[in-house]
């Protein structure tokens, strides 16, 4: 338990903690400040905050709805393809709109082979192949004829090739630049390889479709968020 005398010292030294903090200014003096400020203050009424009005919504609820600038209207939707085709009928939408789809009728006999690359069947008549069984044969267009090899005269220490089936020398690209030095050969021929320098800024998005940087510009979407959209080509449009 504290004594009397040191309960009136703790009050005593809070009581002259609050009188230090308090400004020295007189109370008369404090009063006229305050007159003179409300003299110089207009007598103009001070400009009224408008109230916020919160739209109303005199939609009924199962209808979708939006507000993109504050007024609530009817969201309607791209409107989507209605199918009015019986369920058991098989239909299309190549271009987005819904049509039956008829299957291409065989009516070639079974054992007849058929082909249809337009969707229109037809009969397949398979070449026939004429030529005796140990001549090597081919058929790039369907036709078959008579494969033959080219025949390879040059020794076989010399390096060969054959792009078009021609065997010719093949003559390596000899590379007289430097190690250090980077190089490329993209049509055979060797070259010094310099890449791109990058001068832009390290935040801005850059892109090197040919292998000169550039900066990226991102398309900006100012299309409504309620509306589908679509960008094949980099350009935002509707969908």
């Amino acid at each position: 338990m504290f004594s009397r005398t040191a309960l009136f010292a703790l009050l005593s030294v809070f009581l002259a903690g609050q009188v230090m903090a308090a400004p020295s200014m007189p109370m008369p003096m404090k009063l006229a400040m305050r007159e003179s400020e409300l003299s110089q203050r207009s007598a103009e009424p001070l400009e009224t905050i408008p109230v916020y009005q919160r739209a109303i919504n005199t939609i009924p609820e199962e209808v979708p709805t939006k507000s993109p600038n504050g007024v609530i209207t009817t969201y309607r939707r791209r409107r989507r393809a209605i199918n009015t085709i019986p369920e058991e009928v098989p239909t299309k939408s190549p271009n987005g709109v819904i049509t039956t789809y008829r299957r291409a009728i065989n009516t070639i006999p079974e054992e007849v082979p058929t082909k249809s690359p337009n969707g229109v069947i037809t009969t397949y008549r398979r070449a026939i192949n004429t030529i005796p069984e140990e001549v090597p044969t081919k058929s790039p267009d369907g036709v078959i004829t008579t494969y033959r090899r080219a025949i390879n005269t040059i020794p076989e220490e010399v390096p060969t090739k054959s792009p078009n089936g021609v065997i010719t020398t093949y003559r390596r690209a000899i590379n007289t630049i430097p190690e250090e030095v980077p190089t490329k050969s993209p049509n055979g021929v060797i070259t010094t390889y310099r890449r791109a320098i990058n001068t832009i800024p390290e935040e801005v998005p850059t892109k090197s479709p040919n292998g000169i940087i550039t900066t990226y510009r991102r398309a900006i979407n100012t299309i409504p968020a309620e509306v589908p959209t679509k960008a094949p080509n980099g350009v935002i449009v509707p969908y």
